[in-house]
């Protein structure tokens, strides 16, 4: 009887020590289990933070990239247009250089800042006191350096020694103004002017009418017979 106890006893022994290495091994295999999601998330995060910070950096990169070419190009365009703007101020100084009247050089016989295409825009006669005003006629003017000659009906020729109306010369006494130069003959039967006028100028008078300033340089020829006016400008 004694023995069967002890045999029993020690099979339940057995079995109490089998259980608790089974629980040991389950509680192990649990915390190891739970330690590997841990490690899995940790993981997972770090994974999607190391992401997140990449793509931070990425449009951190591509906003900086942007604005530069942004700003790049407003340079550009700025530097164009001030180029532009530069050029068009240069060509404007230029034309209007190329396009001055000299006076002085005019009075002494040089004429070479109004060489260039003339046209006759009109011709006015006083008739019996009133202004009759022609378009339309065949006189032309020729500018050279040295000599300015207007032809049609009459040939009118201006140079260093006066002003010849049908190779009748005369010298020329010149009156300038701050907008206009006028020169007129001394002593003739028929008398003559022939006056410049710079683009602009408000001393451009037509049988005692002033009269508009005109865009373009003018060149204006007048004749006692008839009061007659004659008018070009430079194209």
């Amino acid at each position: 009887m004694k023995k069967k106890v002890l045999i029993t006893a020690g099979i339940l022994s057995t079995l109490l020590l089998a259980g608790c290495s089974n629980q040991n091994t389950s509680s192990r295999n649990h915390d190891s289990k739970k330690s590997s999601v841990v490690s899995t998330k940790k993981n997972s995060n770090q994974s999607s933070q190391s992401k997140k910070n990449t793509e931070e950096m990425d449009n951190a990169q591509s906003s900086s990239s942007s604005s530069a070419n942004k700003s790049q190009s407003s340079s550009s365009v700025k530097q164009t247009n001030n180029k532009s703007e530069k050029e068009t101020k240069n060509t404007a100084k230029s034309n209007n250089s190329d396009n001055k009247m000299n006076f002085d050089q005019i009075e002494q016989g040089n004429y070479s800042s109004l060489t260039g295409t003339w046209k006759s825009t009109k011709i006015v006669v006083r008739d019996g006191g009133e202004d009759k005003v022609n378009t339309e006629n065949p006189i032309t003017l020729a500018v050279t350096p040295d000599a300015i000659q207007m032809v049609g009906g009459d040939k009118v020729v201006v140079n260093k020694d006066g002003l010849s109306y049908n190779d009748d010369l005369h010298p020329l006494n010149f009156q300038k103004t701050q907008n206009s130069l006028t020169g007129s003959l001394d002593d003739a039967q028929i008398n003559w002017s022939v006056s410049f006028y710079p683009a602009g100028s408000t001393d451009f008078v037509i049988n005692g009418e002033k009269q508009a300033p005109s865009s373009k340089n003018l060149i204006v020829f007048w004749r006692s017979g008839m009061s007659t006016t004659m008018v070009f400008e430079k194209e």
